[in-house]
């Protein structure tokens, strides 16, 4: 399953600063958490910016605030944005995600494997179909863009602890 949820300007959760606070003082924690596989770049835009290899935290960070994660210049410079990025959860079905939880090593390799073909996937139908953008007065006129530059960071549970294979983009 996906869903996707706004990263605003706005106020409130949702909002850039919003995950810089409680997610990323939080990412560190929950994107970048002990124990969870390290996030890893991807996305046509990824490789175009210089990104590659493991998740950074500032670079992450750096990427959502709208600037460069390598230059540290804005990417949107004059530009009013609402919606400064997008997070993607791909989420696994329940009977999966416990079939990772209880099952052997050799079970859970095989799970985690079928899981990240999956996002895999699903980004690469998503940057061939929604890397765009709306510009003009009132945004009406499409623009193709590039692809994507996405964060990947999988994870086991969920918040709460129940089993979750998931995982973020």
């Amino acid at each position: 399953m996906l869903s996707i949820g706004k990263i605003g300007s706005g106020k409130g959760a949702g909002n850039a600063a919003y995950y810089t606070r409680s997610v990323a003082d939080g990412a560190e924690d929950y994107y970048l958490g002990r124990g969870e596989a390290p996030g890893y770049w991807t996305g046509n835009a990824a490789d175009k910016l210089g990104l590659e290899g493991d998740v950074d935290s500032a670079q992450f960070m750096s990427l959502i605030e709208g600037r460069n994660p390598i230059t540290g210049v804005e990417l949107y410079a004059g530009r009013t944005r609402t919606v400064q990025a997008f997070d993607a959860t791909f989420s696994a079905p329940k009977s999966v995600s416990l079939v990772y939880a209880v099952g052997d090593p050799a079970i859970r390799d095989q799970v985690v494997v079928a899981h990240d073909a999956a996002v895999a996937a699903g980004l690469t139908y998503l940057e061939g179909h929604a890397a765009c953008s709306r510009i003009g007065r009132n945004g009406v006129e499409r623009i193709e863009g590039d692809g994507f530059a996405a964060a990947v960071f999988r994870h086991r549970t969920s918040r709460a602890g129940d089993p979750q294979l998931h995982s973020h983009v």
